[in-house]
């Protein structure tokens, strides 16, 4: 009896064995196949775009003259402002005149008129007693659309009205003034 008992724990231990190298060989088995799995091909697709801004740049002249620029990145001031041919009026009593200026938005954007500033005067001229004069930008209006117009083939029309009182001073006669004023546009 004893011999069927070693017998029977010799093929146990066998079972056992056999039973530890079947599992040690399916896990391997899944190792494997989740090494393959893993050492699959990978590969990435990258996307990029260039991104520019638009801008809006507002020019102005006088008559046929060459086109200034106002604005950002901007070459006039309050202190250099596009020159209004005032010289050629002449300022006396009773005067009622109109100086023509253009507007152009050599930007990428379209823009609006968003403000018009009331002319400042300033110097001698305005300074004498009696020197009555009344300076007023009657065009363009706050409103006024400025679309994209890089060769200004399309300039927007503006107009100072000067007038000056029938009792102007002969006092006045010979002094210089400056008129001043901005066009604001803002980009849509």
């Amino acid at each position: 009896m004893n011999e069927e008992i070693v017998e029977e724990a010799a093929r146990r231990r066998r079972r056992i064995g056999l039973a530890a190298r079947l599992s040690l060989a399916s896990i391997a088995v899944v190792g494997i196949g989740a090494a393959i799995t893993i050492a699959a091909w990978t590969d990435d697709v990258y996307f990029g775009a260039t991104a520019t801004s638009s801008s809006f740049d507002l020019q102005g002249r006088v008559g046929a003259g060459d086109w200034e620029d106002i604005g950002i990145p901007g070459e006039t001031t309050e202190t250099a402002p596009i020159e209004l041919d005032v010289d050629a009026v002449e300022l006396s009593p009773g005067v009622d005149v109109d100086l023509p200026f253009e507007l152009c938005n050599v930007g990428t954007a379209d823009g609006t008129i968003t403000a018009i500033s009331t002319p400042t005067l300033a110097g001698e001229l305005f300074d004498t007693a009696g020197a009555e004069v009344t300076a007023t930008v009657d065009a363009p209006s706050v409103g006024t659309a400025v679309p994209s117009d890089p060769t200004c083939a399309s300039p927007i029309s503006g107009n100072l009205n000067i007038t000056t009182t029938a009792d102007f001073p002969p006092a006045a006669m010979g002094l210089d003034g400056t008129i001043v004023f901005f066009v604001t546009g803002t980009s849509d």
